[in-house]
């Protein structure tokens, strides 16, 4: 095994090229001790995701049935749709309709998607449409459809191909919507969380990682938890740590609820979305249908409780 040589200093924080390899730049230089220490600061990561997740999930499992009933109290509303717009890519456009993509990877803010064990919440779709269409493009890609960053496309900077896809007018109306929007729904459910307590395991996996404790807190506010659901990187936690997005949970809950979708603020534009949930459809009054003509091909032009056949 080659001895690892000290790393030299280098002025102004540029890259030093490796003795004969003219145009190669090092990056960065590390040992294997570098790599033991990070090795073990991940497995104390994981860890601490999972203190959080499944110490917080007995809880929500022991007052299930008052966490549910804040939400009921909180009220529906009543969301109307006029021209929103969904974007589907092209080899699903004949079935614009469908809230299949939804369950790839690890799904949407608000639903779960087929990559998350099993074991430790079960997959379920969501319908997704934004009041505009450039909230649309947003809320896709992470950024305006013209807009790059360091040079990449707004495909490029969210690892995806890039690909032909349909963008799809839609109206309806949804009777029975969960507003996240209004701060205020939030308040009984935020009751319930007081009564929430830090698994003390947690305080000791944070020390392991030296992380200031105050830096991991009970939400109690309404504003904190519509923060924490709203946030940018929610997808950190499906994907790194295998467990649900704060925003997942809540959808789990507003399902179980009896709502049929979850009306809240873009993260990326501040404009309006939706996520219907057509499974939990329960109101003769909700529907959602292709506001211009389809091809004759298509599969189907609406979505109605007495059509939803998944």
């Amino acid at each position: 095994m080659p001895k690892h040589r000290r790393a030299r200093s280098i002025p102004n924080g540029g890259a030093a090229a490796l003795p004969g390899t003219r145009g190669v730049l090092e990056l960065e230089r590390f040992t294997d001790t570098d790599l033991t220490r990070w090795n073990r600061l991940s497995e104390h990561l994981d860890y601490l995701h999972n203190l959080l997740h499944f110490g917080f999930e007995s809880q929500r499992s022991t007052f299930r049935s008052a966490l549910i009933a804040a939400l009921q109290s909180a009220g529906p509303c009543r969301l109307e749709i006029s021209r929103w717009c969904r974007i589907v890519q092209h080899r699903y456009s004949l079935d614009p309709l469908s809230p299949e993509g939804s369950l790839f990877h690890v799904g949407g803010r608000f639903n779960v998607g087929r990559d998350v064990p099993i074991d430790v919440r079960a997959p379920w779709p969501a319908l997704y449409l934004a009041s505009d269409t450039e909230t649309a493009y947003r809320e896709k890609y992470g950024m305006a459809r013209n807009e790059s960053i360091g040079g990449l496309s707004r495909e490029e900077l969210a690892l995806m191909p890039q690909e032909s896809h349909a963008l799809v007018m839609v109206n309806g109306v949804v009777e029975n919507t969960f507003d996240l929007s209004n701060v205020a729904a939030l308040a009984p459910l935020c009751k319930v969380l007081a009564k929430f307590k830090m698994p003390p395991e947690v305080y000791r996996a944070l020390k392991a990682l030296r992380i200031d404790r105050r830096k991991v807190q009970v939400v109690r506010t309404p504003t904190q938890l519509q923060r924490a659901i709203m946030a940018s990187n929610w997808r950190q936690w499906p994907v790194q740590f295998e467990v649900p997005a704060h925003g997942q949970i809540l959808a789990g809950l507003v399902i179980a609820a009896g709502y049929e979708a979850i009306r809240y603020p873009s993260s990326k534009s501040g404009e309006h979305c939706v996520a219907v949930f057509p499974q939990n459809l329960c109101n003769d009054g909700t529907f959602i249908e292709l506001a211009d003509p389809a091809p004759t091909e298509t599969s189907r032009t609406r979505i109605d409780l007495a059509s939803w056949t998944g």
